[in-house]
């Protein structure tokens, strides 16, 4: 995106008195400043001093300019169909409540950091987990031969399953009882996992560490965290899940639909980018030496970070 640097100097030179006078709607603002909106120099666009009182007020007042702040900055996130429905829907309320109009709220100024705020969070109510499904695919694949050496490839080029559920056993969430000596707070049934076999559960804390498999003999326990996309993503040593991005619930918005047709055309590369451009060749420990060479395996950097803390 363009910096907001000389883009500023071009207003001082430019624009002096007159800008009280030109810069008089929302719509003109949005046209005028389209092309600088990128969410890292927001700080930077609502900080300009040099630039009339008034400019700076219609950018933190407009409806209009923060509607399409909060589309540019969502379009490329994880979830973005439904944020952007459940958006447009609150504003409708919002717009049929006189209270609301009356209290200088800018509603899309204000939904705009509420979600940057939320991604941030690192937990996730069981609620939410029940709804999501999830993409499974394990860090190690299948050995091959690559100039007389075994590589063995990244798990992460192919899914094993993509309708992992976290389900409940019970129609409400089925909530560990206050002094049992387990870990976890909550527990349900796991659909889906490659291995077919039906018993799975899962088991999960407050602090979003989360188990499943076969009682007693569960497998490791993995983390949820959030993804730079805004995504969620559960992993241990052996795997990682990683949410799929919902559909619109319905074609009422085209403009949302149309906007993100693109990343669910990509949704495997988008959901998996990062930790596929990351694989690196390294040697698998204890792994005895074929032809002379260490066996290696691809495994993406962040795959270390995890399993040494």
């Amino acid at each position: 995106m363009t910096d907001i640097n000389p883009i500023s100097e071009q207003h001082q030179v430019v624009v002096c008195d007159p800008i009280d006078f030109t810069f008089t709607t929302p719509e003109l603002i949005l046209n005028i400043i389209r092309p600088l909106i990128d969410a890292n120099s927001l700080p930077a666009l609502l900080s300009l001093s040099t630039i009339s009182t008034n400019f700076l007020q219609l950018i933190r007042t407009s409806e209009t300019f923060w509607k399409e702040l909060c589309h540019q900055r969502w379009k490329e996130k994880w979830g973005f169909h439904r944020r952007w429905e459940e958006a447009l829907k609150h504003y409708d309320v919002f717009n049929e409540c006189q209270e609301a109009r009356d209290s200088r709220v800018t509603f899309w100024r204000q939904r705009y950091f509420e979600q940057e705020q939320d991604a941030t969070r690192q937990s996730i109510s069981p609620r939410e987990l029940n709804l999501l499904t999830f993409d499974f695919r394990f860090w190690i694949g299948q050995p091959t031969v690559v100039d007389e050496r075994i590589v063995v490839k990244s798990g992460l080029l192919q899914s094993a399953s993509k309708d992992i559920r976290f389900l409940n056993n019970e129609e409400e969430h089925q909530v560990v009882e206050e002094g049992n000596e387990d870990w976890f707070s909550y527990r349900g049934a796991l659909t889906g996992h490659p291995c077919r076999e039906p018993g799975i559960e899962w088991f999960m804390n407050e602090s979003s560490i989360i188990q499943w498999g076969f009682r007693p003999n569960l497998w490791p326990k993995g983390e949820i965290r959030r993804t730079e996309l805004w995504g969620w993503e559960i992993r241990n040593p052996n795997v990682v899940m990683r949410a799929i991005d919902p559909l619109p619930s319905s074609d009422d918005d085209d403009d949302a639909t149309e906007e993100g047709n693109d990343l669910n055309d990509n949704s495997d590369n988008k959901l998996w980018k990062d930790l596929i451009d990351s694989l690196e060749n390294v040697p698998m420990r204890n792994a005895p030496e074929v032809n002379g060479y260490p066996v290696t395996a691809e495994l993406p950097r962040s795959f270390f970070d995890f399993v040494h803390t």
